[in-house]
């Protein structure tokens, strides 16, 4: 019955538009296939004595009330492991189904959206935004709060920005400015900054290239393609019984956030199993999915390098560290109460996906690769991945 309803509607538009609407549908039957085949990834698992261990030693050494991982080899998930507290106070233990605060991790999702929008030939990443968001850009002062407060931006120097700019932060926007005027401290293209504000910036103006709020454009671009059902940018009730408590280094529990608005780089809320799907979306190879394939490696290119004392450079969404002939994508999610960790190789298949609700999870992040990944990896000592 869905398919008939697809193709009675492509019948009443032109010849060229339906050869494009087909090869859409196409791909998106294609992509729910290769989903399928994720999902099933993620039922049967083997254990890992070796990553079990490694995590449980991580979260007593370095006092860590929860860890969730996942261990990822060629290709497919090996193993979850779950260990501790979602809450101390009620004794809640972590899950599998147990909600993060994942904040930054949020960045790759949404750039792989946006590229995906390109690679289906309805965005040009390389444009100036103000193609997509005629000035003036109307910004929200405060995007994390309920405040409706705004302010117009006539700034000439936005026709420089675009995406690429935004996705490798190259924006010239400033991370934040909290209540305050936006200005922009240094030229777009000029040098590698993080920005969340560049992303807000990216986020309204897709908003207005594909008609769509932030939450259907990520729902139907990614999220519900991957199968992560749980995965929102803003706060669900139905979370209330599954959120993780965060506490700081010194074990104090933190204030959630219960974000009301999205945010690409900051409101983030996911589960351990949820987030593997993606990455292993990004590790599958499809060369029958052409927008899926064009996305990945749009990300996965080396566009500048960072401003950090440990070498390293960013493609689009995601830091990227060179080791030997390998190339390995990583994010991190880094604030008082919760510091997670991703790192994969599309060369070799495998992976790795740590999130914690503690202020010292990062401290426990190279015990865990060396036990997983293993090998030398610099970036694990960057400014960038111990920034807030």
């Amino acid at each position: 019955m869905l398919a008939n309803t697809f193709m009675v509607q492509l019948l009443q538009v032109p010849r060229r538009r339906f050869l494009n609407a087909l090869i859409c549908v196409l791909g998106f039957f294609l992509l729910a296939e290769n989903v399928a085949g994720q999902r099933d990834s993620l039922t049967g698992l083997q254990t890992s004595p070796a990553f079990r261990q490694a995590i449980s030693d991580a979260a007593k050494k370095y006092k860590i009330p929860g860890i969730a991982a996942a261990l990822i080899e060629h290709g497919r998930l090996r193993s979850i492991e779950v260990f501790g507290f979602r809450d101390l106070k009620s004794n809640a233990p972590v899950t599998v189904n147990t909600i993060f605060e994942a904040g930054s991790l949020g960045e790759p999702l949404y750039a792989y959206a946006v590229l995906r929008l390109a690679s289906e030939g309805h965005f040009n990443p390389g444009e100036p935004l103000t193609t997509y968001l005629p000035l003036p850009y109307v910004r929200d002062l405060d995007p994390l709060s309920t405040s409706p407060a705004t302010e117009p931006l006539y700034d000439p120097a936005l026709a420089q920005v675009t995406a690429i700019r935004v996705m490798n932060h190259t924006s010239g926007f400033p991370d934040w400015a909290h209540n305050q005027h936006l200005r922009l401290p240094s030229a777009p293209g000029q040098k590698w900054a993080y920005s969340s504000e560049g992303y807000l910036y990216l986020q309204h103006a897709t908003e207005h290239a594909t008609g769509e709020t932030f939450d259907d454009f990520v729902s139907r671009s990614i999220l519900r393609p991957a199968g992560m059902l749980r995965t929102r940018f803003t706060w669900q009730e139905a979370y209330t019984g599954e959120i993780a408590t965060g506490y700081d280094r010194a074990g104090v529990p933190v204030p959630s956030h219960h974000y009301p608005r999205p945010v690409a780089t900051a409101t983030l809320y996911t589960t351990i199993q949820d987030y593997t799907r993606f990455v292993l979306s990004l590790l599958a190879s499809a060369p029958s999915q052409q927008a899926h394939e064009s996305a990945v490696s749009l990300m996965l290119n080396p566009t500048v390098s960072v401003d950090d004392p440990v070498p390293f450079s960013w493609g689009l969404g995601i830091a990227l560290e060179k080791n030997g002939d390998d190339v390995f994508f990583l994010h991190r999610e880094n604030n008082p109460g919760f510091q997670s960790f991703v790192m994969a190789s599309r060369k070799t298949g495998s992976g790795v996906v740590i999130f914690t609700n503690s202020g010292n999870g990062f401290a426990a992040v190279p015990e865990i690769i060396a036990a997983t990944l293993g090998g030398n990896h610099p970036i694990l000592q960057s400014n960038f991945l111990h920034s807030q």
